[in-house]
């Protein structure tokens, strides 16, 4: 099995700017052109929360924020579960992820998409996936819940209603499968390793 190349620092910090937009986005069907059009989403801690599409996820954002969503009290301060947080006290760090990081879980979590890990894995490496690890929690609310996602994005062709952030080029980069890692209590973890927190 091949690996991941390892990202440019260019494409890092294009990436860690497009996610700050992706999260200031209001408008949640806007929200949905951060994705590919075939995003997927795991959830490891619930695989059943699971998306084969960009509609299926922009449908989950919308249920979130009329209060509906199958992981009731462990998905709010989750930008995949629910887009209700209060964006004054929710925080975030984004970082790259390693090598030992390119991992999906087990056929269990993948099934609910339909593939299983190899082929997740070999669908990743042929379409040049990279990969950015975000944390969110809240701070200054009764809220004690930690996130712990790995997105993972794609450079691939747009189209002319697929376009943000001014890109003017028929190429850019989009989230292509959400991976759940964590849905629980803060366990000491958010905003370490000396990462920037962001709002």
């Amino acid at each position: 099995m091949a690996a991941i190349l390892p990202p440019t620092a260019a494409t890092i910090a294009h990436l860690k700017q497009a996610y700050h937009a992706y999260r200031h986005t209001k408008d949640i069907d806007r929200k949905g052109a951060f994705f590919s059009p075939h995003c997927m989403q795991i959830c490891r801690p619930e695989p059943s929360y699971a998306a084969a599409t960009r509609q299926e996820i922009v449908q989950y954002l919308r249920d979130a924020q009329q209060g509906n969503t199958p992981i009731k009290e462990r998905s709010k301060a989750s930008t995949e579960a629910s887009d209700t947080l209060n964006k004054d006290s929710s925080l975030y760090t984004i970082r790259p992820l390693g090598s030992s990081e390119f991992d999906f879980g087990t056929d269990e979590i993948t099934r609910a998409i339909g593939l299983t890990i190899l082929e997740l894995k070999r669908k990743a490496v042929r379409e040049e996936w990279v990969g950015m690890r975000v944390d969110l929690w809240d701070e200054g609310t009764e809220s004690d819940l930690l996130v712990k996602v790995q997105y993972w994005w794609r450079f691939k062709e747009l189209s002319d209603g697929e376009r943000i952030m001014d890109e003017k080029q028929s190429m850019g980069w989009r989230q292509c499968l959400h991976d759940i890692m964590y849905l629980g209590p803060k366990d000491g973890s958010q905003g370490a390793d000396m990462l920037e927190v962001n709002k």
